[in-house]
This record gives C-alpha cells, sequence and structure tokens, in this order.
C-alpha cells in the first residue's frame, strides 16, 4: 500500500508522458473514474500551461490548471515534484489542491449550458425551435458577460482575477458552439 492512497486531496504519481502509474482514492472520487492519463481529465484550455510548467525542469512550482470533473470543471493548484528511477524513468508525484470560489456556482452554470449546447436533444429539435434556444442562449451568455463586467474590477483587486477570465473563456467557448450549430446570425 502506498502513502498516495491516503491523501485528503486528489494525487497522482505519473510518468514524464503523464501516464498515471497510480492515483489516490480522493482522486478517484473526485473524477469519477481511473485516469489513465492526466490529459484525461485537463481542461482543452489548460493543456499548454500543463506541458509547459508540470515537467521536471519546474518541479516544486505551483501550477493552476483547469480539471474536467464529473460536475463541470475546477480549478485546482497543483503541485509536483520529479525524481528519476534506477532504470531510467521519469517519475512526478503530483498533490492538486481545489481552490474555492464564490464563483463556483456560476462555473458549474456555464459548464450545464456547454452541455446543454452539445447535447443530442437540443440538435434533434425542430430547426425554429433551435433558432430560439440559440438566441435565448446567446442573450445568457450576454447577460452572464454584463454581470461579471461589474465584479471583474473587484475580482482582480482581491487577487481573483483568473475566474473571471476563465469565465470569460467558457463564454467565448460557448458563443463558438452557438456560431457553429446554430443557422441564424447572433
Amino acid at each position: 500500500m502506498h502513502a498516495l492512497e491516503h491523501l485528503p486531496v486528489p494525487g497522482f504519481l505519473v510518468f514524464e508522458n503523464y501516464d498515471v502509474i497510480q492515483m489516490s482514492d480522493t482522486a478517484k472520487a473526485t473524477f469519477g473514474k481511473k485516469v489513465a492519463n492526466i490529459l484525461d481529465v485537463i481542461d482543452h484550455g489548460s493543456r499548454t500551461k500543463l506541458s509547459r510548467f508540470l515537467c521536471p525542469s519546474m518541479a516544486g512550482i505551483k501550477v493552476e490548471l483547469n480539471f474536467c470533473m464529473p460536475q463541470g470543471i475546477g480549478l485546482f493548484d497543483v503541485y509536483h515534484r520529479w525524481r528519476t528511477t534506477e532504470v531510467g524513468d521519469t517519475i512526478g508525484f503530483l498533490a492538486c489542491v481545489p481552490r474555492q470560489s464564490d464563483l463556483e456556482e456560476v462555473l458549474h452554470s456555464v459548464a450545464r449550458l456547454e452541455q446543454h449546447l452539445i447535447s443530442r436533444e437540443s440538435v434533434q429539435r425542430p430547426r425554429e425551435l433551435q433558432d430560439g434556444i440559440w438566441n435565448h442562449i446567446d442573450q445568457s451568455i450576454h447577460t452572464i458577460e454584463e454581470l461579471l463586467g461589474i465584479f471583474h474590477g473587484d475580482l482582480i483587486e482581491v487577487g481573483k482575477g483568473i475566474y473571471a477570465e476563465l469565465i470569460l473563456k467558457e463564454l467565448d467557448s460557448l458563443r463558438t458552439l452557438i456560431q457553429e450549430h446554430a443557422e441564424v446570425p447572433l
């Protein structure tokens, strides 16, 4: 039994290519599955940051990464250390500490909206209903952007500007999805 199994936060033992050797029970519970490679649970927008900062040459540096979880995207501080084994493999130990935020509900709402956009149910509706839905979703995104604009400066002042940027990035992603699937110009 390895000490990793008893971590109170998600933890991973990985090879340098991010293949998972072992994961903590907390990681299994957090991500809802056994993970074969860390990239399987990293949000697409965080993958470049992961490859740049989560490596042996950057050991000891905290990296903020967005992880995909069953309930949506979660922001984690990832602490990492690396060592080389006797056979020459480079092994990394990752501890993922979840970041809590007052904006957590907004992130979940954006994730639910994204799931709604890509669900088969909405794509299979009659065209007139779909256009109305796309317009409503676009208006909702616009409203969220305006509300976030009110709080954006305050969030930056308290060191939480990253959350606002994350929400804006996700809203841009949703708007791109809308433009790809809607026939009416928005």
